[in-house]
């Protein structure tokens, strides 16, 4: 019983992130979708939010009930702080995605783990010892992190056609078309959201610190991140239609990505 228990313990972590990786994959694909048939980024990244916000504040008002109150301004400011370069800057990801492919972008996202790992040794929250194993086989994997990122890249193949062109929901327009045609604006706009999110990790550390309740920061997160979104997303394109919601594709992606 004991031995059983202990495999699952060595396992689980190891599934769960195969299965983290094989649902963000499938987020990468309906998004690529929808946003090659036209549909606004910012208008899909703010209902993502506010939906977001709305499903954890339940847990927020049963769980942690009465915290709320102490939010004061300095734990505020790691809120919007936390929200800028966790949800908005990154935003930023899905305009890269539009202008490449999925396969090409999910490959940054190895850049998160190597910059985290950069910045925690440059603020001392990771020890760093070249002359031990454990210390050695974080360089290399670092390093083999960066060259995989680098050889996808740089490395230009036939393009792959996974769906066919009449998917229901699915009707590339003409600004759709032209959206993937900025093959090095994606490359840099997917870098500088990695990097974000890296930096979005030891933000959220010390906004735990600080507001240490991991229900009612979400929504609060959540929310300011939906409000910045919306802001950027009107200042771009204020028509009323590309904020409309139907029931297609386009909808399925947005609570597809929330519960993801």
């Amino acid at each position: 019983m004991g031995r059983s228990s202990s495999v699952k313990m060595e396992w689980g972590p190891a599934v769960c992130m195969v299965l983290i990786e094989l649902f963000t994959t499938g987020q990468m694909l309906m998004t690529k979708v929808v946003v090659d048939a036209g549909l606004f980024v910012f208008a899909l990244l703010t209902y993502r939010f506010l939906i977001g916000c709305l499903l954890v504040l339940p847990l927020a008002i049963i769980l942690e009930r009465g915290k709320l109150k102490e939010l004061k301004l300095k734990a505020f400011i790691w809120i919007f702080t936390s929200a800028l370069v966790g949800f908005t800057v990154p935003g930023l990801y899905y305009i890269g995605l539009g202008d490449t492919s999925p396969g090409y972008a999910i490959n940054f996202y190895n850049i998160i783990p190597v910059a985290t790992f950069i910045l925690a040794v440059l603020f001392r929250k990771e020890p760093l010892n070249m002359r031990s194993l454990v210390g050695i086989i974080k360089v290399v994997g670092t390093l083999v992190c960066v060259g995989g990122t680098l050889v996808i890249s740089l490395y230009k193949g036939k393009v792959l056609h996974l769906w066919p062109t009449n998917i229901i929901g699915y009707h590339p327009n003409k600004a759709g078309t032209a959206f993937g045609h900025h093959h090095i604006r994606g490359t840099i706009l997917l870098v500088i959201s990695c990097l974000s999110l890296a930096v979005w990790y030891t933000v959220q550390a010390q906004m735990l610190k600080v507001f240490p309740y991991k229900y009612w920061s979400t929504v609060a997160i959540c929310f300011v991140g939906c409000i910045q979104m919306a802001i950027v997303g009107v200042a771009m394109n204020r028509e009323k239609a590309t904020w409309q919601l139907k029931w297609n594709m386009s909808l399925l992606t947005i609570v597809y990505s929330v519960i993801n």
